[in-house]
């Protein structure tokens, strides 16, 4: 399932209760500050941020990966052990316990609808993609910002100060770039799924010959 945000206060105390990624609230800037001072608060507020962002995702795809891996050992197994049932059966002259071999085939089968549905497998492959990308944008801009820093300490005027924010503004928007898209993945893939549903038990009239 995809990342939902919600407006929140500015104590990161209960973030994660919900399940749900949250906001983190900026406690603002005083017009009185230094810039130098400006940024480096802009700077904890955007990493904390980031920060936040993918340790919901790695904390998150423990469950989803935990889940994959039950139902994935089960349907294999279930689909094994329905195989070797009808032989086994037969061949101790208990023919008419073979059948439970097609029973467990079927659970089998419902291991993996299962899966598919709830797309544990899916969002487990979606959240360790995501985390490693914004794991490594995160990196890049932290190694990259003390030269930012250096840059406006050297020439503390309007306009190095605007583009150290434009750049903050930039990864931030990126940031979120990359987790939207995310989430939209797990919409489109939720729409399949309940589309797929509702035409599976929805059978069609049979055509009427004139």
């Amino acid at each position: 399932m995809g990342a939902s945000r919600e407006e929140g206060g500015g104590s990161h105390s209960g973030r994660y209760s919900a399940g749900d990624l949250r906001a983190i609230g900026f406690q603002g800037v005083s017009a009185h500050d230094a810039p130098e001072k400006v940024l480096k608060d802009l700077f904890a507020w955007v990493e904390s941020f980031a920060t936040e962002s993918i340790n919901w995702y790695t904390r998150e795809k423990v469950s989803k990966a935990r889940w994959s891996r039950f139902l994935r050992l089960a349907a294999v197994s279930c689909f094994t052990l329905g195989t070797v049932t009808p032989v086994v059966a037969v061949g101790m002259g208990w023919s008419k316990e073979s059948i439970w071999g097609y029973g467990l085939i079927g659970l089998g089968a419902c291991c993996l609808a299962i899966d598919r549905v709830c797309g544990f497998s899916s969002s487990w492959m979606r959240y360790v993609s995501t985390a490693i990308s914004l794991n490594r944008r995160l990196l890049t801009f932290q190694a990259s910002w003390p030269r930012i820093e250096a840059r406006v300490a050297r020439n503390p005027h309007a306009d190095e100060f605007s583009d150290a924010v434009q750049e903050l503004v930039d990864f931030v928007d990126g940031f979120a770039m990359l987790m939207e898209t995310e989430t939209l993945a797990w919409v489109s893939e939720f729409q399949n799924h309940v589309l797929q549903l509702e035409t599976g038990t929805t059978p069609a009239l049979p055509s009427r010959s004139q």
